[in-house]
């Protein structure tokens, strides 16, 4: 779908049917900002609202996702399964483009705990914490792409094995940090004072 195209067509409707942007959004139930963003051609709408906005402008959904009044009371299936196709495609990029924000936030997150714990932390070494927080978020990073891959019903082993290797990385610095805890207090109980 050409967002331009679009929303060119949006507009045009609406206005010929002498609605403001206010009153579209009204019936839509979203902000005026949200119409603005679909009429310049800056955003689609949300595959939900394609059906009461379609209603609310007097079309078929499928001159609206084609962005052209159709003649025919019909139309052909293979325009028909362009237009769903276009749909399909257009909200699978609006999902991972979201999830691509959700999971850059998230290692944003992480690495800035790890990195605030690292130095405000003055008992854990540096040598201990850098390859901690670099394995932790990269493993993580690796992880969430691997699953886009499987998804998609793309090759992703490779990399699920590199996320779990630079995962194994932070546990086995974890499990042995909780060893040496441990063994500390017992090892002073196991001397004989001289």
């Amino acid at each position: 779908m050409d967002s331009q195209k679009f929303g060119a067509f949006v507009a045009e409707i609406r206005k010929e049917r002498g609605l403001t942007q206010s009153e579209l959004a009204k019936k839509l139930s979203v902000t005026n900002k949200a119409v603005s963003r679909w009429e310049t051609g800056a955003g689609f709408p949300d595959i939900t609202t394609l059906e009461p906005l379609a209603e609310a402008l007097g079309l078929s959904v499928i001159e609206l996702i084609r962005s052209e009044r159709t003649d025919s009371g019909g139309i052909s299936e293979e325009a028909a399964e362009k237009a769903l196709s276009d749909t399909i495609e257009l909200a699978n990029l609006r999902r991972d483009r979201r999830e691509f924000i959700i999971a850059a936030v998230a290692l944003s997150l992480i690495a800035l705990i790890l990195i605030a714990l690292a130095v405000f932390m003055p008992s854990a070494p540096t040598v201990w914490s850098l390859p901690f927080i670099f394995c932790t978020v990269s493993g993580l990073g690796c992880l969430f792409y691997a699953r886009k891959k499987r998804r998609r019903g793309l090759p992703s082993a490779l990399w699920f094995t590199a996320a779990g290797v630079l995962l194994f990385v932070p546990l086995a610095q974890i499990i042995l940090l909780v060893i040496l805890v441990v063994s500390g207090p017992l090892m002073c109980c196991l001397t004989v004072p001289k």
